[in-house]
């Protein structure tokens, strides 16, 4: 009688069949997180700002009493911005924030799609700057973006 009992026991769902039904379950629950996930990535990349203006430090001069930065903007987008309402601020090493004064050097009111501009920032102090930070104003959406110019 044991014997019988023992050979109904072991009947029952094969291996290869558990296998495949985890495998049929895992690969369109994986595809699905997949969907979801890259869709989320999407959303979050726009809304993330792409520098439409960038900057490069041309030269540097220091003075008893200031320094003065000569960096030259240009616009890679497709906005218009303006060159009078340009404000900067630096960045010191010990991480105080000071106001500095701009000068363009050219007579230009806006900066256009593809056009380059060479921009004078005096920071009145001999403490050494990290990063110069600039305002400019989007005259396509009348929105400020900043712009980041590394001049350490």
């Amino acid at each position: 009688m044991r014997n019988k009992s023992r050979k109904v026991l072991r009947k029952g769902v094969s291996d290869l069949v558990v296998i495949l039904a985890l495998v049929a379950i895992a690969i369109p629950v994986a595809l699905a997180l997949q969907g979801w996930l890259s869709s989320q990535a999407s959303r979050m990349s726009s809304y993330t700002a792409t520098p439409q203006v960038n900057g490069i430090l041309v030269s540097k001069s220091v003075s008893s009493a200031s320094q003065v930065f000569i960096v030259r903007l240009k616009n890679t987008g497709s906005y218009n911005y303006s060159l009078t309402s340009i404000t900067a601020k630096a960045i010191l090493a010990n991480g105080t924030i000071v106001q500095a004064t701009t000068h363009v050097a050219s007579n230009l009111n806006k900066l256009q799609p593809g056009a380059a501009v060479t921009l004078s920032i005096v920071v009145p102090t001999k403490a050494d700057v990290k990063t110069i930070v600039l305002t400019l104003e989007n005259l396509n959406t009348d929105k400020e973006e900043t712009l980041n110019v590394n001049v350490a």
